[in-house]
C-alpha cells in the first residue's frame, strides 16, 4: 500500500498556505515554471496570459503586484467576500418573506346559525 504524502505549500502570489499532495504540488509547480500558485492565482494568471501574450513569469508578476496592492490578506479578503454573500443571501430572503401580509377581514364559511335548528 503506498502512502500518500503531505505537504503545506505557500502561493507565491498571495501567500495563502494549504495542505496538498507532493504529486500535486509537483504537477503545479510544473505547470507554473517551478512556482507553487493556489486555485484562485492560478485561475487569474491563465485569465491573464490569455488576455495578452506574455510570458508566465510576468503574468506571475502581474498576480502578485495585485496581492500586495489590492489584496492585502487574502484570507480576510476571503472572508469579507462570503460575509457580503451571506448578508446577500439573508436580505434577499427578508425581502421575499417580509412582503404585505393579507390580513382576514372576514371568515370564508357561512354563518351557523344554532336556534333556527333546534324546536322550541
Amino acid at each position: 500500500m503506498e502512502e500518500t504524502i503531505i505537504l503545506q505549500a505557500e502561493c507565491e502570489c498571495c501567500g495563502l498556505k494549504e495542505d496538498y499532495t507532493k504529486e500535486y504540488i509537483t504537477r503545479i509547480r510544473t505547470s507554473f515554471s517551478g512556482k507553487w500558485v493556489c486555485g484562485l492565482c492560478t485561475e487569474a494568471v491563465k485569465e491573464r496570459l490569455q488576455r495578452c501574450p506574455i510570458a508566465m513569469e510576468d503574468a506571475i508578476k502581474f498576480v502578485q503586484d495585485f496581492n500586495t496592492t489590492t489584496r492585502v490578506n487574502p484570507k480576510l479578503s476571503m472572508a469579507w467576500m462570503m460575509r457580503d454573500i451571506a448578508k446577500r443571501n439573508c436580505s434577499k430572503r427578508n425581502n421575499l418573506s417580509g412582503g404585505k401580509k393579507i390580513i382576514r377581514t372576514s371568515s370564508c364559511a357561512g354563518r351557523i346559525d344554532y336556534n333556527s335548528n333546534q324546536e322550541h
